[in-house]
């Protein structure tokens, strides 16, 4: 019998230079090695392969999209600035103001006549105003054909809940009141 040329021990193995426990131990470091890499290994693959799914499924849409409406595939695809709009399905024009305190939706868009407003009064809506188009025409974002229209009110209809209500209301709107 030979020695194990990594601790000098009697070496049991007839074919290795390595004794039993010496070997087990280098075997145990190799796969522990070798397990922590592919692991990493194979979090990489997974990672690459589900933006690679997220691209292909993306794209698939976009084709169906210009297939249906008949626009060419090979037409670059446009994205809209900030600022530019849209018509959306309610008829008003949305357009793209990122950071806004009145935005409908964490991609920035908001209803361009809320936006015309907020930059004339030179503050954001309160909660419980609305814009209202005077002539009806929702496309039509003009000043002069915009008026804010508050719709909150007390839910009870006693005295003392009206007066305060009112009081609260022209506070809010710059008014003094005092009391008689």
């Amino acid at each position: 019998m030979k020695n194990c040329t990594s601790c000098q021990n009697l070496n049991d193995r007839r074919r290795s230079p390595l004794c039993s426990v010496c070997r087990n131990k280098i075997l145990q470091e190799y796969q522990a090695k070798y397990r922590s890499e592919n692991r990493a290994l194979v979090q990489l693959r997974t990672r690459k392969s589900q933006e690679k799914k997220k691209e292909y499924y993306i794209q698939k849409r976009r084709e169906y999209y210009r297939k249906r409406r008949g626009i060419p595939l090979d037409d670059p695809f446009r994205k809209r600035k900030d600022g530019e709009g849209t018509i959306d399905n309610s008829g008003y024009k949305t357009i793209t103001v990122r950071g806004h305190p009145n935005q409908m939706d964490a991609k920035g868009r908001i209803r361009e006549h809320v936006y015309f407003m907020s930059l004339h009064l030179g503050r954001a809506l309160y909660k419980g105003e609305s814009v209202h188009h005077k002539n009806g025409n929702k496309l039509d974002n003009r000043i002069e054909n915009l008026e804010l229209w508050i719709r909150g009110q007390p839910a009870g209809q006693r005295q003392e809940d009206l007066i305060k209500y009112s009081i609260e209301l022209l506070e809010r709107y710059g008014y003094k009141v005092e009391k008689a």
